[in-house]
């Protein structure tokens, strides 16, 4: 079992060297699909190094590069933005954000402290019952609304919390038993990890979990864009929101990393 990561906040100098650095914007090469049932229940989801780390508050640090549309009459510009993020939640939904970006913008900084029933979301931890996982999942994202809803619906949910191995688990199950989820074999994140990809797609737009082929855990999750939209100055497909975890674990308070 590989020890807890506990990757160190990036400067502006490096935040800005980092956003420089050019990253390919066309969406994830994936291998051929399979149905994603058989292959998930093959998946034996195992301890990770950060289940052992005490904390009442879930530590979840990433990157994000996302789309910074500008609309000038009936045309758009695009470019992309990267963000940083520290997020430390309780299970009572209070805890703190820390996020810079580059550029800049207005506000290259935000440093946030929220109270109880402040942040997001329902209260209290993810569920091990696949069952009560997916009706949590259903607040926010109904399974009616197809595939692509319970994807969304999880990321909402690991963007936010550690889960545990139970958690994990129960978040496996819920993938292999909807409809329309793909698998996609080995598939390689931002920061050079191997996963598993998990996908769904609607409407041209594909969205992509890279998970953990041994422990579960969420690595990334990506948002593509296959066709441009009306008006765009994008010439073909696009990924317009990608979220490259660093790590997930706990900590003591929302003042330490």
């Amino acid at each position: 079992m590989s020890p807890c990561p506990s990757p160190a906040a990036l400067t502006a100098a490096q935040l800005k060297t980092r956003a420089q650095q050019k990253i390919d914007p066309s969406p994830t090469h994936l291998p051929a699909s399979t149905p994603a049932q058989q292959a998930l229940e093959a998946v034996t989801v195992g301890p990770s190094g950060c289940d052992a780390i005490p904390g009442r508050f879930a530590y979840v640090h990433l990157l994000q590069w996302a789309t910074d549309t500008t609309i000038a009459g009936n045309s758009t510009t695009t470019r992309i933005a990267l963000f940083e993020e520290q997020r430390r939640r309780a299970d009572d939904a209070s805890g703190r954000v820390i996020r810079s970006r580059y550029p800049t913008g207005q506000r290259p900084t935000d440093d946030s402290a929220y109270r109880p029933g402040e942040l997001d979301g329902s209260v209290g931890p993810i569920s091990t019952d696949p069952a009560a996982l997916t009706a949590h999942i259903d607040a926010t994202q109904p399974r009616f609304l197809g595939p692509t809803a319970v994807i969304r619906g999880l990321v909402s949910l690991l963007g936010w919390r550690t889960p545990n191995q139970a958690a994990r688990t129960a978040v496996l199950t819920v993938l292999s038993d909807t409809p329309g989820i793909t698998y996609h074999g080995s598939v390689t994140d931002r920061a050079g990890r191997t996963g598993i990809g998990v996908s769904a797609t609607a409407d041209d737009i594909r969205f992509l979990l890279i998970l953990n082929p041994t422990t579960g855990e969420l690595l990334a999750y990506e948002r593509a864009a296959l066709t441009p939209p009306p008006g765009s100055d994008r010439t073909g497909p696009l990924v317009d929101d990608y979220h490259l975890f660093l790590v997930h674990t706990h900590a003591a308070s929302s003042d330490n990393s």
